[in-house]
């Protein structure tokens, strides 16, 4: 009778063990289907974060480029407005000097046609 006794033990400790594992084991199989879809989609992600750097890195080239020609617009447009200011200086001197040049020449001429005498009479044509 003891062995009987021993045999339903045993058996009995099996049907606990057996109860407490089948649960574990499914739980684990739930475990592990969840972490591949989790490494699946976390493997998506770091494709698309290797795309969405590598557009940054393009994007970023583009802008240097365009920041670099927008530089060198703005040199020529500095090149430019210093030839016309330059420009415009020595255009306003030489209108300046021909205004004067045409006055002295009026004032000159003017003075030649007539003689004034030095009593304050009337000049006579020369």
């Amino acid at each position: 009778m003891i062995i009987e006794i021993e045999i339903g033990i045993i058996a009995l400790a099996a049907i606990v063990l057996v109860a407490f594992f089948v649960p574990l084991l499914i739980q684990l199989r739930k475990t592990v289907e969840q972490s591949e879809r989790l490494i699946k989609e976390a493997t998506g992600t770091t494709q698309v974060l290797t795309r969405v750097a590598s557009d940054v890195r393009e994007a970023t080239e583009r802008a240097k480029v365009l920041g670099q020609a927008m530089g060198a617009i703005g040199d020529t447009v500095n090149q430019i407005h210093g030839a016309i200011r330059t420009k415009a200086v020595s255009l306003v001197l030489n209108a300046t000097g021909l205004v004067a040049g045409v006055r002295a020449a009026v004032h000159v001429l003017g003075k030649g046609r007539r003689w004034n005498h030095p009593d304050g009479g009337s000049g006579r044509e020369i």
